[in-house]
Parts: structure tokens; sequence; C-alpha cells
């Protein structure tokens, strides 16, 4: 029986990297691999995070994708109105710091809580949808203040996403399963799949790192979009992807050459990672033939789980992580030998590991450009939880936007800017003002020649330093 999906995404920028071209996203491959299995396939979705997606009365329908008619007409209907087949909630990929059930640093509600406010709107809305829980891979910058990282880290990162940020989603799943039976919630497992590829011995360990990722985020090139959408594929479907499929030459070599062994070595291990969580449902005959794995379950470690959504206290990397605990993989692909290509891409200034002391939550993803959309459609998380929100507040000399916080702006500040631009800003906006120009006369430093949200002007390196910072944050809330 063809495949017939229509999906809606909770989504960010493991989902949907907007600034990254028209395939560096999930539903434009998964698109194209329902069209070869002979199918059809519409999705829509917005960008935010759990607890800006949890405080809208309505999920937003910003996304647009090359090929795609999403069939949520927003201008006419409203959510309740469509029938998705499949709702995926993306929580963020920096927020494992604390357990999924502990509060915000800076609120009432966890993690969880935040998920089960979603799930209710779900609930109601789209009683027949099967829930989804896209499991991004984790924030690199944890692991590595410069991009590319070193040989060492990066086995780290990949080990990480196998262990206890695997284990982290594992508690998560299975606490909204036990407090929200009726969600009967699937994980989507891509971070320890995709791991398992690209690590030391793995079938596609030959691939670099710089094509695999743009930057510390870390936002994925076209190629780790096609392999997140081969695991979502499965996880979703109860299927491979179609082996006719036609893999385009832009993806890397090593994928192109051995594609149907992938779709095998994928089936494995996505069935494996699923089976740790205690609730997988059973996938409805529309889904395709219910998942039946090849290894027994495994225990999940009994260790301390990293928790949500604060990208200002980034998660710690573990120091020495030992060998992921999962179902033995099949024989690694051979690699072919020069012909590894890397797509262009731009240069980038290294990421220094954000180390805010304000625990909002702020997306790295820019705003969506299929179609044109204003990112501004990101409503600003609840502030009713902080203990110190005013009517109007101001920051470095300017009243801020309704809905804007201190908290938002320095968590931004610290998100984008390295410590040496922060120490001078704060320098700058301490310094007496003018009173013929009404801002601080403190000269910017050379420093700032390089791409700075402070720099107003490429040609003048001493221009004033200006509102140009909250403009981006209040783009992106």
């Amino acid at each position: 029986m063809p495949i017939e999906t229509n999906q809606y995404f909770f989504g960010n920028s493991l989902v949907n990297f907007s600034e990254g071209g028209s395939q560096t996203n999930l539903p434009y491959w998964l698109n194209q691999l329902t069209l070869e299995a002979g199918g059809t396939y519409n999705v829509n979705g917005g960008f935010g995070f759990l607890r800006q997606f949890a405080d809208r009365l309505e999920p937003a329908n910003e996304w647009g994708f090359q090929g795609i008619t999403g069939e949520w007409d927003d201008d006419s209907e409203r959510f309740a109105d469509q029938a998705f087949s499949q709702v995926v909630i993306t929580p963020g990929n920096f927020i494992q710091d604390l357990a999924p059930t502990a509060n915000y640093p800076d609120g009432n509600i966890s993690p969880v809580g935040a998920t089960e406010s979603i799930l209710a709107t779900v609930l109601t809305d789209q009683p027949n949808a099967q829930i989804f829980i896209y499991q991004g891979w984790s924030d690199l910058a944890a692991f590595s203040e410069t991009f590319p990282p070193s040989e060492s880290s990066i086995e780290r990162y990949y080990d990480y996403n196998q262990e206890d940020y695997h284990t982290w989603f594992i508690d998560y799943v299975d606490t909204l399963n036990a407090s929200t039976p009726d969600a009967n919630i699937t994980l989507i497992p891509v971070a320890p799949v995709l791991a398992s590829l690209l690590e030391d011995g793995g079938p596609l360990a030959a691939i670099n790192t710089t094509d695999l990722f743009t930057d510390s985020a870390p936002h994925g090139t076209e190629t780790t979009y096609f392999l997140a959408s081969l695991i979502t594929y499965q996880a979703t479907n109860g299927e491979p992807a179609p082996a006719s499929f036609d893999v385009p030459a832009n993806i890397h070599p090593l994928v192109v050459e051995n594609y149907t062994e992938l779709l095998d070595y994928i089936e494995v291990q996505t069935t494996n990672y699923m089976d740790m969580v205690v609730s997988t449902p059973e996938l409805g005959p529309e889904l395709g033939p219910e998942l039946e794995p090849e290894t027994p379950a495994e225990e999940t470690p009994a260790e301390e789980t990293p928790a949500e959504e604060t990208p200002e206290e980034p998660i710690v990397a573990p120091e020495a992580a030992p060998t992921p605990d999962v179902a033995p993989e099949p024989a690694p692909l051979p690699a072919p030998e020069a012909e590894v290509v890397s797509p262009s891409e731009p240069e980038l200034a290294p990421e220094d590991t954000p180390q805010p002391e304000t625990p909002q939550e702020t997306e790295r993803a820019p705003a969506l450009e299929q179609p044109p959309v204003s990112d501004t459609n990101l409503e600003p998380p609840a502030e009713t939880e902080t203990e110190t929100e005013t009517e109007t507040e101001t920051w470095r000399g300017q009243e801020l936007e309704q809905g804007v916080t201190v908290a938002d702006m320095m968590a931004a500040e610290a998100l984008y800017c390295t410590p040496e631009q922060i120490a001078e800003a704060e320098a700058f906006y301490a310094a007496e003002q003018s009173a013929d120009l009404g801002f601080p006369t403190v000269p910017m430093s050379t420093f700032y020649a390089q791409e700075s949200p402070y720099n107003d002007s490429e040609e003048d390196e001493s221009a004033p330093l200006s509102a140009s910072l909250k403009t981006i944050v209040t783009d992106i809330l």
C-alpha cells in the first residue's frame, strides 16, 4: 500500500536549516523518497522551542519547501481543521544538562511539562495523528571551542550522541508515555544512528567533519540532512527508504556508492535504538509493517542524564566516553579512494562555547527562506515565569520591545559574540554619553573589523555600537 504522509513539525534548524539552501532540511528529502516509493507527502511546520510551542494558542505555519505543497492553509483553516497523519516534536539539542523532569532554571516548568502542554493541543486537535519525538544531533560547541573540531573532540562528540544524550531522550519519551499514555509517542533516533555511521570504525567514518557540518551548532550540509531523512523515513514508516532512489551527485560520494548497504545498516541501528524506549507504539497499517527488532532490546545506561533548553549552560562533554552499549553494527563499508568531495561552503569564524548566565532559550537557526516568511513569527518565550519581569526594560541604553527581556538580550549576546566583544560592549556603554550625539563615544577597536553584530559598517572599523544585536534577537523571537 503506497505511503500517504501528511506531517506537521514543531521544529528547529536540525529539521530545517533554511539558510543552507533548498536541500538542507528533512522534508525535501522525505518528499523525494516518498515519491520514489509511489506515495504522497505533504508537510507544514514552524520554528521554536518547547516552551515557545507550549505558549502558543495555535501552532505556527511558517515553512515551505521546494516541490512540496503543504495541505494546511492557515489563512482559511485552523490547525484542528487539518488531518495530519504524523506530528513531530523537536526539543533543542543544547538543553540536556538537567533531567527532562527538572524545571528550567528561570521558571517553574520542565521540558516534560512544556511537552505535555503541547501534547494536550495535539491530542485535542489531531486525535488520529501518530506522535514522534525527533532526536536531532547534539550541540558540537560543548566539545570544541573551534570549528572544525579535532579528531579526539569529534569522537567524544559521537560517543556522547550514542550514550548520555540518547539516554536523556529515552527518559524524556518514557516519562511522556507514562504521563500521557494516549500520546503513544515514538522516538526518531537520528542522533545515535548518525553518530554510529560517522564514528571511527563506522561505515561513513571517512567523511570529513566539514563535509557534514558548517559550524559548531552544528548545522548540517545536504549530506547530513539526507542521512537524517533516511533514519526518519525508517522510523516513521517502519520500513527502509526505497533502494531504487537515485541519490544525487551533491550528496557525498561515499553515501552515493554505498546507498543500498547503508539502508540495511540504518534499518538495524534505528530499530535497536527505538527499542530502548519502554513504550514504543506499534505502527499502524498506514505507516507500514510493525518493526521487528533483529536483536533484543538493551537496557539503558544507569547514568546521570542531561536535560533541557538552556543554551547559556552548554552540555558538558564527557572526558572519556565509553563504547556505546548498542547492538553490534554491520561491518564498515569500504571508502572509495580519491573521490571525497566537499560541497562549497562559506568560511565561518570559529565559535566560542557560549557561557551566558541567563537561561533563556535562543535558536541558532536563521529565518525561513522558502517561501519568504519573516521569522518574527516566532513568539517570545513566556516571561511570566521570571521573577524580575518589568513593564518596559532597557538594555545597552535602549528600550526593549514588548516581550523581549534583558535576559533574552544577554543570552543572545553570549551566543553570538565572543567574550572579548562582550567586554568591549560593556566598556562602550559604560562610557559617558555625548550630549550632542546621544550615545557613548568610546571608539571600537579594530577587533570588530571582522563580522560582528556590533559593527554597522564593514568599512568603518570605528563605527559606534548600535541596535543590531537587539534586531537579531527581536527577529529570532
